[in-house]
């Protein structure tokens, strides 16, 4: 079976190395004719290739179509696409949602937009599709660039301990640890299981598990301060976290994961809290 991977140098890629054999496609998704070179004879595509921060629509969106494009020019017969939980509308605070949930997406939030975007896209198109939709996925190795989404790079990481955090009363958090995600994708591989699927681990995260996690205080602040802290300290260059990121936090649903446990006998491999305590001490040169 020849499995073709965009994005295969990412977060998600890298992690998908250690479980499938895979060719990178190694080039630019953004034009459709090395793409047509890259998928010829493939009998999988998976498409992880994606601009986080910043976001980026030549590549998020247009060349998210050309990958569909190309699938269908080289009669791929399976389509694997990672989209996000940022797809889904807002939801009751607590509650979960399931892979039926309104893809409206989290207002003024680009990545969000994205994402819907794509989620539109697959419908367009006539192909044997499978969308991953995870929560905040991460690993050891990741640590670097998500240090440099989320903190001020006048803080070093080995401070984290040593200052509050400023977290907001009712915040709660899922993750997934990439290489839990990357079984997930073997799985859907090996048994050919079309459709959407939302990916995370437990428990949720609330913000006094994450001040433990990251071994620091928690100032509680309210989330409108929060935002607003954001925009201002942004604006000064002073750290990358904007408010769209805040609030995306803040209103993206917690999503339940009963169909990848029951259709791919899927079942995390990594605590949340260990997922989170894994990056935090990558930040800070402790793993």
């Amino acid at each position: 079976m020849k499995i073709v991977v965009t994005g295969g140098s990412g977060n998600v890629g890298t992690a998908l190395r250690r479980h499938l054999e895979f060719e990178d496609a190694g080039v630019d998704v953004r034009t459709l004719s090395s793409l047509r070179d890259a998928f010829r004879g493939a009998d999988v595509v998976v498409h992880l290739a994606w601009a986080i921060k910043p976001t980026n629509r030549e590549t998020n969106v247009d060349g998210s179509e050309h990958v569909l494009a190309a699938c269908v020019k080289e009669d791929v017969g399976h389509l694997v696409l990672a989209s996000s939980v940022a797809a889904y509308g807002p939801a009751r605070r607590w509650s979960r949602v399931d892979e039926s949930w309104r893809l409206t997406g989290i207002a003024g939030n680009t990545y969000s937009a994205h994402k819907v975007r794509l989620e539109e896209m697959i419908s367009r198109y006539p192909l044997p599709c499978s969308v991953i939709r995870p929560c905040g996925i991460g690993q050891a190795s990741a640590a670097r660039q998500i240090r440099r989404w989320l903190l001020s790079p006048l803080l070093p990481p080995k401070l984290l301990p040593y200052l509050p955090i400023p977290l907001w009363n009712d915040l709660r958090l899922q993750l997934v640890h990439a290489d839990d995600v990357a079984r997930a994708i073997v799985e859907i591989v090996r048994r050919k299981a079309f459709g959407p699927f939302n990916l995370a681990a437990e428990p949720v995260l609330t913000a006094p598990m994450i001040a433990d996690r990251v071994g620091a205080a928690r100032l509680p602040v309210p989330y409108p301060v929060v935002e607003k802290l954001a925009g201002a300290t942004a604006r000064l260059g002073l750290q990358p976290l904007t408010p769209e990121w805040v609030r995306m936090a803040d209103q993206a649903p917690l999503v339940r994961t009963t169909r990848a446990h029951e259709d791919l006998e899927w079942w995390p491999e990594h605590d949340a809290r260990d997922v989170l305590r894994e990056v935090v001490d990558a930040m800070g040169g402790r793993a």
